[in-house]
């Protein structure tokens, strides 16, 4: 894959200095790997993306590795991933259900993750340089969710309504949080992450709050009605 540059930001402040003490063992990485969809995409992975230096959160796959973490194991009963359970415990089985092709790429800047599926497609996520380095440890889990919402089957449906930070009119808005699709996904596992995570710090939950209320008030066709 081609090589791209970037500039690692402030590590204490998005929560990969804290995160990345937990990912380094080798069973998580192996859990990782084969549970998400990297397993025979090593070349997506390599030329400085971190295939060879994976516990360096200066790198795009320890950051990866970091949002697993906080979807894997932010709910108390984190072994509990019943669907009758809140979305903190079943978010991470959700994911690992829909997500078995992972691929990292420079981007063009448009877009900080996309999903490819249906038809003549290979369906795949793809995560570039603003999904690693523009974004939280907490706002990457939410991204990885919403990727594996539409690899479930659930596209945008309506646009994004007016005063909208992703364009007002323009398509990839959900129409409202009864559609149960990829923003409402996103925004309901930041709220719980909030509300009841665990393993983390006050900082982290401050963060997901403040994600969850920007995709609440700019993502939804009708507002859902309520914040976080």
């Amino acid at each position: 894959m081609a090589t791209c540059s970037y500039t690692v930001p402030d590590k204490n402040a998005s929560g990969d200095n804290f995160y990345g003490q937990f990912i380094c063992r080798q069973d998580m990485i192996d859990f990782f790997w084969n549970g998400y969809g990297f397993s025979g995409n090593k070349d997506y992975w390599d030329d400085g993306f971190g295939w060879h230096d994976c516990c360096n959160t200066d790198k795009p796959l320890a950051r990866t590795f970091n949002a697993l973490y906080l979807l894997n194991y932010s709910a108390e009963d984190y072994m509990n991933e019943d669907w009758n359970s809140p979305i903190l415990n079943w978010g991470c089985r959700y994911a690992r259900n829909q997500l078995d092709d992972l691929r990292s790429k420079c981007g063009d800047g448009s877009a900080n993750a996309t999903s490819f599926s249906g038809a003549c497609q290979d369906n795949r996520v793809e995560l570039y340089l603003g999904f690693f380095y523009n974004k939280d440890v907490p706002t990457r889990a939410g991204t990885l969710l919403h990727e594996a919402r539409h690899q479930g089957g659930k596209g945008h449906n309506a646009k994004f309504p007016t005063g909208s930070i992703y364009g007002a009119g323009k398509d990839g808005a959900d129409s409202n949080w009864q559609y149960e699709g990829a923003w409402m996904y996103d925004a309901l596992y930041l709220w719980w992450f909030y509300a009841a995570g665990t393993y983390t710090t006050s900082a982290m939950k401050d963060l997901a709050r403040q994600r969850g209320n920007v995709v609440i008030d700019n993502a939804f066709a009708t507002h859902p009605g309520y914040s976080i």
